[in-house]
């Protein structure tokens, strides 16, 4: 019995290596040689000031997606999707677990009136990011921003993110992902904001990157109202200790599309039907250094051109 709890333990993790086994497979098998592929590139991403006045960064590595339309085989196309857009989607739930950490001491301090001015400045900056109401002049905290911010500053289960990414973009095939960096079907509506599609009303948003497209999508679900029954979902699981479930947020989730009751049973069929729950045991950090930053500067919420 302890054998199998341990194989039971590991298969996140063994379902992530098999995954990237199988993203750099059909990478070095198409197209040109790995030792001939453009290099990986690394962007330094500046997190926040803590409060001993240190800076934390990450040190993010941008993989070229494949062209996920090339692949013939459907599973490969999707174990190469899954093991591409994985590790983005780490190190953008990496940069707010490092913000939720920050906050979680910072509350701490709170508790025992020791909160200092920069402090205080910092948790204005974050609340107003995350449309946590705050009397800015006074710098008053309650014990209901505290529940609202820390509802809201937290990671969004892979197992979600992935489901829904594969379910807009055809498993990264469609023209919105590879020409306008959106894999959620993010829209705009003013003029020339994005991309136009015929027969939709408004334009679909173009990212500066599929990272920018993560973080943009995780920051809507973190904040809108509409999504306040998946946060209050992803909160009961956090206080009962277990790993919130995409699957359980998913069933939330009746205001992403106009097809309501529809779209969530879909995508509740696509999550099992792809075994993508897996990856909520799976905090993938690979291409994720904590760095020492040279100097101070703001995060600002890159994503649309």
């Amino acid at each position: 019995m302890t054998c199998l709890r341990c194989w039971g333990m590991a298969s996140p993790y063994l379902a992530v290596f098999l995954a990237l086994l199988a993203w750099w497979l059909s990478v070095s098998t198409h197209g040109q040689p790995l030792s001939q592929q453009t290099p990986l590139v690394q962007q330094k991403v500046i997190l926040d000031e803590r409060s001993d006045h240190t800076s934390v960064a990450l040190m993010v590595t941008l993989v070229p997606a494949p062209n996920f339309a090339a692949i013939s085989s459907s599973d490969t196309r999707k174990q190469s999707f899954i093991a591409w857009l994985l590790p983005l989607i780490s190190q953008e739930n990496e940069r707010i677990g490092v913000l939720r950490q920050e906050a979680v001491e910072l509350y701490q301090l709170w508790q025992t009136n020791a909160l200092s001015l920069a402090q205080k400045e910092w948790l204005v900056d974050i609340a107003t990011d995350y449309e946590v109401d705050i009397d800015d002049a006074q710098k008053n905290f309650t014990l209901e921003f505290w529940q609202s911010l820390l509802h809201r500053l937290d990671r969004v289960p892979p197992s979600l993110v992935l489901t829904q990414a594969a379910i807009e973009t055809g498993w990264g095939t469609s023209r919105l992902a590879q020409e306008a960096h959106n894999f959620f079907g993010i829209m705009c509506f003013t003029s020339n904001c994005g991309v136009k599609v015929k027969g939709i009303v408004g334009e679909y948003r173009r990212f500066k990157s599929a990272q920018a497209s993560v973080a943009f999508y995780m920051h809507i679900l973190n904040t809108k109202g509409a999504y306040q029954s998946a946060r209050m979902e992803r909160m009961h699981h956090r206080l009962l200790g277990h790993v919130p479930s995409g699957l359980q947020l998913a069933k939330t989730l009746l205001n992403y599309s106009e097809l309501g009751q529809g779209y969530v049973n879909f995508v509740i069929k696509v999550m099992r039907s792809n075994q993508l729950e897996d990856y909520d045991g799976a905090e993938l950090s690979a291409a994720v250094d904590v760095i020492a930053a040279p100097e101070i500067t703001t995060l600002n919420r890159e994503g649309v051109d």
